[in-house]
């Protein structure tokens, strides 16, 4: 296998694989055993709950979870990101000690202060996502729980513990899928059963993290005053990137939901799992060691110069192997779900923009708050343009209309990217 990837290798980069790529794709193929575990689990789950419930009761989970993904923000504001940066630069323990530290103390001020915000003001917040009182309440557990998931994992990543990261995915996906044929076999079946299986999986993985593998990196202490501006600065840049990150991945379904009808809400997670899902899963991956791996990279134009190699060969084999899962996994969600060529054909475009557009962001944040600067102003804008075609197009053209929505905002954060990056990186 390494023989392979060596060949590989040398085929894309016009060189031999040397120490830190063999130690990446080490760490990749570890991450994608685990992950590759939990894929499968968590496919099962999505289609399997997708043919049960419908597109209706289907739809209801999807809005749950992307009010969520809204909710989840103020509650880190970017230091999940911020952490896995500085703690992989430098293999420190007392350093990353008190980087996580800091990091968490704040993490845990902001989710409390959300918390206290978000129940206050419910009622408009409701109003302003199109949801009942019921699934608001519903989302903010959520994100709560996604939030600690998500800040617990990206540790592991910044301190290269690759093997209990990949570890922890099956164990994700296990209890997700477990806690869902519970409700299975007690014939309890509902939008409900997904959430809650959801929280499960959140909850227990994210308490024994941090209770077996992080807890001794936590103290009471905070770091010196010029580091936590560093911290401060490049986490609030982090914030403006994941807002608009939680714009333009979730106000399509809301729209679908506000234009359409929740079935048809159902209807186009299905798509977007089987696609977009699909590619993301890949991408992340992928960028759970790039990240780390970059932001120790003391040379960013050798790094940039291989990235530019590798895209066109993600492009000319990426697009036709997300059409084939469409093509595959669109058949197990049954009859309820329409088959459409032209969604599938236009999502196959759309996830690779997707990858390309990760790839060039998560490239430039691992340089710095001067990279991160450049990947937040091309994620505004992807947010903005995302959103006017949205609400332009799903009237007109229905669900075609979020998925080209979807191709021309990440076209136009790519070229943004690209133009901006090339010019700091020729400074």
């Amino acid at each position: 296998m390494h023989n392979l990837v060596a060949l590989f290798y040398k085929q894309i980069f016009q060189e031999e694989m040397g120490q830190r790529a063999a130690s990446f794709f080490k760490n990749f193929s570890l991450v994608a055993a685990g992950t590759g575990v939990a894929t499968i689990l968590t496919f099962t789950f999505n289609i399997f709950a997708g043919r049960i419930l419908g597109p209706g009761e289907y739809g209801e989970f999807s809005l749950v979870q992307s009010v969520a993904m809204f909710l989840c923000i103020p509650m880190a504001l970017g230091l999940h990101t911020t952490i896995v940066k500085y703690t992989s630069e430098d293999e420190n323990k007392e350093r990353q000690s008190l980087i996580i530290s800091t990091g968490y103390i704040f993490i845990a001020f902001l989710t409390i202060v959300s918390i206290i915000m978000y129940v206050v003001f419910s009622s408009y917040l409701s109003n302003i996502f199109s949801t009942s009182k019921e699934l608001f309440f519903l989302s903010l557990i959520f994100a709560i729980l996604f939030t600690l998931y998500t800040v617990t994992t990206n540790t592991l990543r910044g301190l290269n513990k690759m093997k209990v990261y990949a570890m922890f995915q099956p164990v994700y996906g296990l209890i997700l899928l477990t806690t869902f044929f519970i409700f299975v076999f007690v014939n309890s079946l509902s939008f409900k059963s997904m959430v809650i299986s959801s929280y499960l999986a959140y909850g227990i993985c994210a308490a024994a993290i941090l209770i077996i593998f992080l807890r001794q990196y936590l103290k009471f202490d905070f770091l010196d005053r010029s580091m936590m501006k560093t911290l401060i600065k490049y986490s609030l840049f982090a914030t403006i990137g994941g807002l608009s990150f939680a714009f333009y991945s979730n106000v399509d379904k809301i729209l679908i939901n506000k234009y359409m009808t929740v079935k048809d809400v159902g209807i186009y997670r299905a798509y977007y799992f089987a696609s977009i899902g699909v590619a993301v899963i890949l991408f992340n991956m992928f960028n759970t060691v790039f990240f780390p791996v970059a932001s120790s990279y003391k040379d960013k134009k050798v790094l940039f110069k291989k990235i530019n190699r590798f895209i066109p060969y993600l492009i000319l084999a990426g697009i036709p192997f997300v059409i084939l899962c469409e093509l595959i996994i669109m058949k197990f969600y049954g009859h309820q779900y329409p088959f459409n060529l032209m969604w599938m054909l236009l999502l196959g475009v759309a996830s690779i923009c997707v990858c390309v557009d990760g790839i060039y962001g998560w490239f430039f944040n691992s340089i710095g708050w001067q990279g991160v600067k450049i990947s937040s102003f091309a994620a505004i804008i992807l947010a903005i343009v995302n959103i006017f075609l949205n609400i332009a197009l799903i009237p007109l053209m229905g669900i075609t209309g979020a998925i080209v929505s979807i191709i021309i905002s990440f076209s136009i954060s790519i070229i943004i990217i690209l133009g901006f990056g090339r010019k700091y990186l020729a400074q």
